[in-house]
């Protein structure tokens, strides 16, 4: 079955604990915090002292998505509260370096890819991953619209992962939606995570239930 993780990107920040409490009830499979520097990308999000916040609040697993231009600085802080560590190969000078400082740190690495960034940047760092995360925006901001032909993007690193047999799973965050969520799985997702769609939903149940009824039909 795939997997969904609540972004808290769009949730109300003055109710975090309350807005996390609600996915909790939905179901969802995870959260995911994003962290931003202002500098990798052109905003500013969610400082260090939240996921240590979340994991106080609730059991559910951990993904922090560090959006920052020296990740390396930042997984050791974060290692005791984060289950998942994400970073984009595009900060990352030393990708083996940044992976074992993650495992070392008894989290799961995953690697994010902006939608111009070519698979071929993560070929030979594909077997020590947990996940590749295939951002289906340009990343920084909630609420875009999903970039279509990431889709091919999708179905050429499944192949890839498929070929050479490993337990590599597909992240994808951006955009997604009942509608797109299937295109998604259709073309290999593994895991989509959803903000918008679920904390811009006044019933965030039902946004839950619906986005999980959508994505059902894996191949």
């Amino acid at each position: 079955m795939v997997k969904i993780g609540a972004s808290i990107l769009s949730a109300n920040y003055g109710y975090l604990k309350d807005e996390v409490k609600k996915v909790e009830k939905a179901g969802i499979d995870f959260i995911h915090i994003d962290m931003m520097d202002g500098h990798f990308v052109p905003n500013l999000s969610m400082g260090i002292g939240i996921s240590k916040y979340i994991k106080n609040i609730t059991n559910l697993p951990t993904d922090v998505h560090l959006m920052v231009e020296n990740p390396d600085l930042f997984i050791p802080i974060l290692a005791d509260d984060a289950d998942m560590i994400t970073f984009h190969i595009e900060t990352c000078r030393f990708p083996f370096r940044t992976i074992n400082l993650i495992k070392e740190s008894d989290s799961k690495p995953i690697v994010a890819l902006n939608p111009s960034t070519p698979i071929d940047t993560v070929e030979y760092i594909l077997g020590e991953l947990y996940a590749v995360l295939v951002m289906t925006v340009e990343p920084g901001f909630s609420g875009q619209k999903f970039i279509t032909p990431m889709l091919k993007k999708i179905d050429n690193l499944k192949n890839i992962i498929l070929k050479e047999g490993y337990g590599t799973k597909i992240f994808v965050d951006g955009g997604i939606n009942s509608e797109t969520a299937p295109k998604a799985v259709e073309a290999g997702a593994d895991v989509l995570i959803a903000s918008s769609a679920i904390y811009k939903n006044e019933n965030i149940e039902e946004a839950v239930r619906t986005l999980r009824a959508s994505a059902k039909f894996k191949k």
